[in-house]
């Protein structure tokens, strides 16, 4: 056995020196250069890129992170999901240099942080690894998407906003100046038509006026636990009606600053936890946007009423006011309709019922008992909704993936009636 431990020693000892070798050419990982950067506001459900620069590595050694993220966000790798606690790896360059990229995708609004990085070398001869923690935080805010935002500006500055189906209203008075001849379009009023140029032109013809700049519009978001339901499909099937409401009420937003209006918003719950008094400007957007984004859906039932009285108490200057949220239970209808009809008689009120995609679909569906009972409640809803609709204030009812379009009509509607 003797001669045995002769040859198995020396062999310990050159696996032993190669692994200090190893150990000692990797390198401390603490004396690594890191820099992490990413967007301070994200969109949600949209990705976005997170880089990590690093410098003072050994050229052509291999190295390893993992980064501690929200539960609420997905690493993301090509065109879907990283998989679960997968790690990102490089190679130094030359000059010791190292860039790693990653996407991530946010699936609830607020704000949030990247947490701390665990970095590993490993050595030239792979026989260890070196690992050290970065401790920080980055931060991020992740904010309502607005898919529909450039969609929604074009419309709101062209004639395009009637073909969504809203009745156009005759002008109760306020200021307009005649701007340009356009050509007829269905739902244009007869008195506007230029029969002189008419006449000309061989088609009828229209004066187009520029409805007076400067309404003021105000966005009421209802935060009550009936938006806590899911509104939406496919890689947005964890949006709630909230998440649509927001995205919503900041692309109309948008559309009135454009065209010179003063706009303001306000959230409800028991009573109002979010107000922003309405302004014009080119920081209103901004300003709406940072108090809104950051709203969830309480677990209690929103209270109009009470949100309308004090929204009354806040802003007493005539207003048209878009009210996101939904019917209330048949008990509380009466209730919710005389908060409108009260509303109503000072600011033009504009109502949207936020629908439930999931009753719709049940109703649809091939289960007997199932459809019974949604067809039930829709017929229920349907009975709500002609109620509130006899309270002075526009009714919409809409999906909340597809209230944007028909809510942006109203408003335009509205506008133009002063």
């Amino acid at each position: 056995m003797a001669p045995l431990r002769l040859v198995v020693g020396p062999l310990d000892a050159l696996f032993v020196a190669a692994v200090l070798l190893d150990f000692v050419r990797a390198g401390n990982p603490e004396r690594l250069g890191l820099r992490r950067t990413a967007p301070s506001r994200v969109k949600l459900s949209l990705d976005f890129a997170r880089t990590l620069q690093l410098a003072r590595g050994r050229p052509g050694l291999a190295l390893e992170v993992h980064e501690a993220y929200p539960a609420t966000f997905e690493a993301r790798a090509g065109d879907g999901p990283a998989p679960s606690g997968a790690s990102e790896r490089g190679v130094f360059d030359a000059a010791g240099e190292l860039v790693l990229e990653r996407a991530y995708r946010a699936s609830r609004r607020g704000r949030f942080t990247l947490g701390d990085l665990r970095v590993r070398v490993r050595g030239p001869l792979q026989l260890c690894a070196r690992q050290a923690r970065f401790a920080g935080a980055l931060e991020l805010a992740v904010e309502p998407a607005l898919l529909r935002l450039k969609e929604t500006l074009r419309l709101a500055a062209s004639e395009r906003w009637r073909d969504l189906g809203v009745r156009s209203l005759r002008r109760r008075g306020g200021r307009s100046e005649f701007e340009s001849l356009r050509e007829y379009v269905t739902g244009d009023e007869v008195r506007h038509i230029d029969w002189k140029a008419s006449a000309r032109r061989a088609k009828p013809m229209v004066k187009s006026y520029q409805v007076e700049r400067g309404q003021e519009l105000v966005l009421l978001i209802d935060c009550g636990r009936r938006m806590r339901v899911p509104g939406g499909a496919g890689a947005r099937a964890a949006w709630t009606k909230l998440d649509w409401a927001l995205d919503a009420a900041l692309e109309i937003a948008a559309a009135a600053l454009a065209q010179g209006d003063r706009v303001g918003a306000a959230a409800f719950e028991r009573a109002l936890i979010a107000y922003v008094a309405p302004v014009r400007g080119a920081r209103a957007q901004a300003r709406l946007s940072s108090a809104l984004f950051p709203l969830q859906a309480s677990e209690r039932d929103g209270d109009l009423a009470h949100a309308l009285r004090e929204l009354a108490v806040r802003h007493r200057r005539r207003a048209t006011v878009l009210v996101l949220s939904d019917v209330a239970d048949p008990l509380a209808v009466p209730e919710q309709r005389a908060a409108l009809a009260a509303a109503s008689r000072h600011h033009r009120l504009v109502f949207a019922a936020l629908d439930d995609p999931a009753l719709r679909e049940a109703a649809a569906g091939a289960d007997a008992a199932l459809r019974a009972t949604a067809l039930e409640l829709m017929a229920e809803r349907a009975r709500s909704l002609r109620a509130l609709a006899t309270s002075g204030a526009r009714v919409l009812d809409a999906l909340p993936a597809e209230a944007a379009a028909p809510l942006l009509a109203a408003w335009l509607d509205e506008r133009r009636a002063g």
